[in-house]
């Protein structure tokens, strides 16, 4: 029997489960962000929530008036839940800087502010640092403004009382707008799980720190870590985790415990464990609808056919097991000398230990492309004409996708196969219309 949800009612349970995945989906949760049920059935479930998350992950719950943040330990650098603006597209490095100056402007600022004081306010900041700046003059540095204005607002930490930010961007001159400050979202978006000032590194972000050899302590933190690594990305494959972790991956305790919590099917096959969306989880799911997820799932089933025909030879490639070590590096080089953060890089470097390295099926670009060339013939019916019009653009979305679900994997001159794609190996298909 699982120990966790212990004073949750039978009929109660599956509020507590959607109260569960509401936040490991969004971790910060405002009276209407992601909507206006959540908060409420975060605080229904507070105390035990605040618990069980603790205990099954390491997680911090903090409740503050009308929001909630759920403090998360990452266990390694993940790019597939980048901010986005209103229209989906991607922040940049200029718009996550502008989001840090303007969530640090707001908490200095009183309970309202206008868009053109807090434009004023961070065009002092951002001109004191080269390379970044802000103009309100200058088109892009304005819609990048208003883009993180909007990112703040869809979260509840900034409430248009006056006027609209968009307004202002097409007339900086001629509008304005009045912005009431939800202090207690802000702060609670602002609060940080390590202190900043004291780190030197990417790893000193990532992980938990504990400062003991007790065995109970480190079998209790390697659980938690075996069940983050299900919850966090969408598979966990046993090659990529310490020994410790892997116990327990494989162990029976952390089915019952996860589809307790979670209310979600868990699936354990030869390679890793896979924690199954069925509830929407995940940022995106997959497969889904959408032009850009049926193309994914169309090439992810021809590129896994031509793996196992018998009477086509393809190649096998050592890809390394450990992701995002060469981000990390390149996170720690970028680190300003003579900060707070100035780090002994090359000595890092040194001491890293060598990436481990798993065989993969392995297809070249050229072969990804004649193959999503002929998805593309076949299927006309599927793809409207934009996409059939632009195919190499929907190519690359659909990789992009098949590689945030860990499916397959960029590598150079091509693409390799994760074990996860050999789950959709079987899907059948007819013109116009899918079937799994």
């Amino acid at each position: 029997m699982s120990r966790y949800a212990q004073d949750v009612s039978d009929y109660q349970l599956s509020d507590y489960q959607q109260a569960v995945r509401a936040l490991l989906k969004t971790p910060f949760v405002t009276a209407s962000f992601p909507d206006r049920k959540t908060i409420g059935r975060i605080r229904q479930f507070s105390e035990t929530l605040a618990l069980d998350l603790r205990e099954a992950f390491g997680y911090q719950l903090v409740l503050r008036g009308d929001t909630a943040r759920l403090l998360r330990i990452k266990d390694r650098l993940d790019a597939g839940q980048p901010a986005q603006t209103r229209t989906g597209r991607e922040f940049d490095r200029r718009r996550y800087a502008y989001l840090s100056l303007i969530t640090a402007l707001l908490a200095r600022c009183g309970a309202q502010t206008t868009v053109s004081e807090l434009a004023a306010l961070l065009k002092a900041d951002a001109n004191r640092i080269p390379a970044l700046g802000f103009d309100e003059i200058d088109y892009q540095h304005r819609r990048a403004f208003v883009d993180v204005a909007g990112w703040l607002e869809e979260r509840s930490v900034l409430h248009a009382a006056d006027g609209s930010s968009d307004a202002w961007a097409s007339d900086p001159e001629g509008q304005d707008a009045l912005f009431d400050v939800d202090r207690d979202a802000l702060f609670a978006l602002w609060r940080s799980r390590v202190m900043l000032q004291s780190v030197s590194s990417v790893d000193e972000l990532l992980g938990e720190r504990v400062a003991t050899d007790s065995d109970s302590v480190l079998k209790d933190r390697a659980g938690q870590a075996a069940r983050r690594a299900v919850v966090e990305p969408p598979v966990a494959y046993y090659a990529e985790h310490p020994e410790a972790v892997v116990n327990h991956l494989r162990g029976s305790a952390i089915v019952e415990d996860l589809q307790r919590l979670t209310g979600l099917v868990f699936e354990r096959r030869r390679e890793g464990v896979l924690l199954v969306d069925t509830a929407r989880i995940s940022v995106e799911a997959f497969p889904r609808e959408g032009a850009v997820a049926n193309a994914a799932l169309l090439l992810l089933v021809v590129c896994c056919d031509l793996h196992v025909d018998p009477d086509v030879a393809t190649a096998e490639l050592e890809v390394p097991t450990a992701l995002g070590e060469r981000l990390r590096r390149d996170i720690d080089e970028a680190i300003p000398a003579g900060t707070g953060f100035e780090t002994d890089t090359e000595a890092a470097l040194r001491t890293m230990p060598a990436a481990e390295t798993a065989t993969r099926p392995f297809l070249p670009d050229k072969t990804v492309h004649d193959l999503f060339g002929d998805v593309l013939n076949r299927y006309a019916k599927n793809f409207g004409r934009d996409q059939r019009e632009a195919p190499m653009r929907l190519l690359r979305d659909a990789v992009d996708l098949l590689e945030r679900y860990r499916l397959v994997r960029r590598v150079e001159g091509g693409i390799a196969l994760e074990p996860l794609a050999g789950r959709y190996r079987n899907t059948v298909f007819r013109e116009g219309h899918q079937r799994t």
